[in-house]
Parts: structure tokens; C-alpha cells; sequence
């Protein structure tokens, strides 16, 4: 079988590998010069930067993305890693003296004690989410079934809470409600919107402090962790694309896709910006899916279904990031290579703004990343990468973002030297990265950092089309962004696509 997909990131990447590893022929279509998406690295004048902090799940032994790679006998190093939390008033900075897994719990009380019970209780919930996700890893038993039950009964009264409503009954602080809900703004959610059992998820403990023991008394992974990947999280794509390549796939770069033809509600073959079509039994795309639906497909092609589908769905939105070469150790100030800093605690009203096309000019809070910290490679001799972001409009209601990058870049820079002193003095590289640069990195007209929002309820675009043998997939095809779901895609795709072939 003749397979194209259209993309190269890593939910295409994870499907090629296993039509590849069945005997496929597989062409890959992409419009940059190497595989990865958005997990390729920016490189200029002697730096390297990736494409925001990449902290990524699923690396250790026995979780997906560590699988998928020593299933083709490639093992990445990986450093275990963490991020730090400011607001104006308070510091969730791990101690430099390990203090027990604990730690950020008794933080808390002491910044609020009047919450104290609250904040137990919180961690109460917490434990019974991670115990109830490790059981479920386990292999199933009527006991794991009956220990199930039990766990989720004292918090079964939370279930149909949303985030707002959880942190609202434990909390009287709001700031103290933002150290909990904060991460929500990268998802560009409102805490309205998400049941209250994500959040253990986006705030597991073993993301703030690298030395929380993961594993229980028999060895097994019981808390989730996060990794840097040694030398660069872009090795990822670059394993998988090599592996691809050996085995028969080619790359196609620096080519679009200008329209998938169909006939009698079939998808046959591609046309590519120079006018050149190639046939294929299946077509599988990636990338925005109102592009590839509405542009290179034709809702006349589309169910009734599906276009509702594609027509309520809520997407994320952008970010605005700036890429710094820097002549000193950024690390020996904020201490941990990766820090958020939240400037708002009303997240449903950054939110607002930010759907609403009304930059926050970085007050609403921000990142900083040293991107050398786990690859001192991507710095010059005695210089530092630094990369510094916040979520920003896809498309400003005043002006563009080519008219005022500059002058956000600056603000940026300005709040970034509250914690980094004399920063502005100290860089050596600036590239100033925005919606549009994603726009036309991605080939999209919408750029959506992350994919979708994961509210309750919406419909993601089904990997299964309306199309006779054409999938979609990529981060527009799932929640909660991030290279795992969006890995996870392929896998489901490959899984469409075996069965589909089996029925034949």
C-alpha cells in the first residue's frame, strides 16, 4: 500500500514507523527542511533554541514515547526536571535541601493559613487521583477493580466540579487558587471549563521538585515525571524520521500540499505547489483542520457531522516568545532552569482577554527557559540560551504583531529583569518569534500552540473522516496538546488504518 501523509511532526512520525515496520510504502510531505514540527529546534548564529520548554511525559521505562523509541532500538538520555512558580507575593521554589514530596503542601499553609484545611484536603484528592492512575496502569484484577472504587469514593462528591468550582469550595485566597489552576492560561482554558479532576495532572508534584521518588516499594512507577532530553528534545523526530527512512519512507521537504483529490468520495492522490500529483491508497494529513478540510479537501466532501464538528471546536491560541542569547548562567537567579511567573490570579479573565484578541503585554504572567541547561551545546562557548514566552492572541483586535513585536519584545524583557537582573545588558542574540512566524512555519492561517483546549465536552475532529480512506490527526485532532496525546494520535490512526485494511 501507497500511503502519503501530509506533515512531519510527531503524530505523523509515530504513525510512518509502524506502516514502515508493516511494509508500506510511505511519502512524508512537509514544508520545512527537517521532521518534527514544532520539536525541530530554531538555530541561528550559533545558537539553538526549542520551541518553548519541551518537559515531556511518557520517557521513562515502560511509558509510551520511551517504547516507541527502543522499539527501534534507539534510547535517548533523559534528565528528570521540574519548574518553579512565582506570584507577586509568593515563591513555589524548590528548597535547596530536599524537603520530602510534601514540601510545596506546607509552603502553602504557611503563605495561607487560613486555607490550611483546604489545602489538606486538596492533597487528599490529589493522592487519590495519582493512586487511582496508578491502578490503573496495573494489570487488571478484580482486587485493583475493588481498590479502585475504594479510592474514588472519598472524592466521588468532587466529580461533577469544574476547577473553578473545586478550588472555590477549598480556598478563600484566589492567588492561592492560581498556584493550583494557573498552568490552565497555556491551555488557554478557563478554570470554568474543565473538570476539577485535571488538576492533579497539570500540577503532579513531581514537576515542581526532580527528587520526588517516583516509584513504589516493588519498583514500579507510581507518580508521573517529566524529562529534558540530553542534547535536545529535537533527537526525538530525528530517531524516528532516520528509522522511517532505512526502512523505505521518504521525505518530502520543502513541498505543500495543495489540494487532497477526491473522487467518488475517495480520497486518490495529493497535488503538490508545483503541480506534480502522486497517487496513494491512503492519505493520512496533519495540521490545521479547518486548512485541511476546508482548503485542500472541500466541504462539499464533508457530512453534516463532521462540519459541526469542525465548526465548534475550540482551539488554542498562540504564544509570544522571545529567543535570547545571553553572556551568563540565567540559572543562578531563578534557580531552576524553567520558572512561571503568574502576574493575574483571574484566569477567567486573562482568558477573556486572550480569546479576545487583547495582549496582556506579559503582565498577566510568563516564562523564562534556559534552554542550554540540558543542552549546553546549543549555546556558544561561555553563553547561555534563554528562551522567554507567554500566551498571546493568534490575532490582536488593535494593530499587528509585526507592527508592535519590538516594542512587546521590550516590555517582555523589562518584567524578565525583575528576576533576572540586568538582563537587557547581557544579551547577545534577540529573535523575536510570533504568531505569524508559527503561521508560516506551520502552513496555517489560525496558529494554535498546543492544539486544542481541552474543555468538557467538545468534539475533537475524529480521526476517521467522512473521506473513504483519508485520516486526520496531529494536535488538532486531540486535547491537552503536547507531543504525548498528540504521539498517542498516531497510534490510534495506525490502529484505523490496520483494521480498515483487515476488512478489505
Amino acid at each position: 500500500m501507497r500511503i502519503i501523509i501530509i506533515g512531519a511532526g510527531i503524530s505523523s512520525l509515530t504513525l510512518a514507523v509502524q506502516l514502515v515496520r508493516d511494509g508500506h510504502e510511505v511519502i512524508i510531505i512537509d514544508k520545512n527542511d527537517r521532521p518534527g514540527g514544532v520539536m525541530a529546534l530554531y538555530q541561528e548564529d550559533g545558537y539553538s533554541f526549542e520551541q518553548g520548554p519541551l518537559l515531556i511525559g511518557d520517557m521513562d521505562p515502560g511509558e509510551a514515547m520511551y517504547e516507541l523509541l527502543k522499539s527501534i532500538n534507539v534510547t535517548l538520555p533523559t534528565q528528570r526536571c521540574d519548574r518553579g512558580l512565582v506570584l507577586k507575593d509568593y515563591r513555589f521554589i524548590k528548597p535547596d535541601t530536599f524537603q520530602g514530596k510534601n514540601w510545596r503542601r506546607e509552603l502553602a499553609k504557611k503563605y495561607f493559613p487560613e486555607d490550611a484545611a483546604g489545602i489538606d484536603e486538596y492533597y487528599r484528592f490529589y493522592e487519590a487521583l495519582m493512586k487511582m492512575r496508578y491502578l490503573s496502569l496495573q494489570k487488571p484484577s478484580f482486587l485493583n477493580r475493588i481498590r479502585t472504587v475504594l479510592t474514588f469514593l472519598p472524592i466521588k462528591k468532587y466529580q461533577d466540579m469544574t476547577c473553578e468550582q473545586f478550588t472555590e469550595k477549598l480556598f478563600s485566597n484566589p492567588d492561592l487558587r492560581a498556584v493550583y489552576t494557573g498552568i490552565l492560561a497555556d491551555f488557554c482554558v478557563d478554570p470554568g471549563e474543565i473538570s476539577c479532576f485535571s488538576i492533579p495532572f497539570t500540577n503532579a508534584e513531581t514537576a515542581f521538585d526532580d527528587r520526588i521518588d517516583i516509584y513504589d516499594k516493588h519498583g514500579r512507577q507510581y507518580y508521573p515525571a517529566f524529562n529534558y532530553v540530553v542534547g535536545g528534545v529535537q533527537q526525538i523526530p530525528e530517531a524516528l524520521a532516520d528509522y522511517i527512512e532505512k526502512n523505505g519512507g521518504r521525505f518530502l521537504y520543502h513541498r505543500t500540499v495543495t489540494k487532497i483529490n477526491i473522487r467518488n468520495s475517495r480520497a486518490e492522490s495529493v497535488t503538490l505547489d508545483n503541480g506534480e500529483q502522486l497517487q496513494a491508497d491512503i492519505i493520512v494529513s496533519a495540521g490545521g483542520a479547518h486548512e485541511v478540510f476546508y482548503k485542500l479537501i472541500g466541504r462539499e466532501y464533508l457530512t453534516e457531522e463532521y462540519i459541526s464538528i469542525l465548526e465548534s471546536f475550540r482551539k488554542m491560541e498562540a504564544v509570544f516568545m522571545l529567543h535570547l542569547g545571553v553572556d551568563y548562567d540565567p540559572v543562578q537567579y531563578q534557580k531552576q532552569a524553567l520558572v512561571y511567573y503568574y502576574g493575574t490570579s483571574d484566569l477567567k479573565g486573562a482568558t477573556y482577554r486572550l480569546r479576545n484578541g487583547i495582549y496582556h503585554d506579559g503582565k498577566d504572567g510568563f516564562l523564562i527557559f534556559c534552554d542550554s541547561y540540558h543542552a549546553p551545546e546549543f549555546a556558544p562557548e561561555g553563553k547561555h540560551c534563554l528562551t522567554i514566552y507567554t500566551v498571546a492572541p493568534n490575532l490582536l483586535n488593535e494593530g499587528s504583531w509585526e507592527e508592535n513585536k519590538e516594542e512587546y519584545a521590550d516590555h517582555l524583557i523589562k518584567l524578565a529583569q525583575q528576576y533576572l537582573p540586568d538582563l537587557s545588558s547581557h544579551i547577545t542574540f534577540k529573535k523575536i518569534i510570533t504568531a505569524d512566524y508559527y503561521k508560516e512555519y506551520t502552513n496555517t492561517d489560525f496558529f494554535s500552540f498546543g492544539g486544542l483546549v481541552p474543555v468538557d465536552g467538545q468534539i475533537n475532529p475524529p480521526h476517521k473522516t467522512p473521506i473513504s480512506n483519508f485520516y486526520f490527526l496531529g494536535s488538532q485532532s486531540e486535547s491537552n496538546g503536547g507531543i504525548t496525546p498528540t504521539s498517542a494520535g498516531g497510534y490510534k490512526v495506525y490502529k484505523l488504518i490496520k483494521d480498515s485494511l483487515k476488512e478489505q
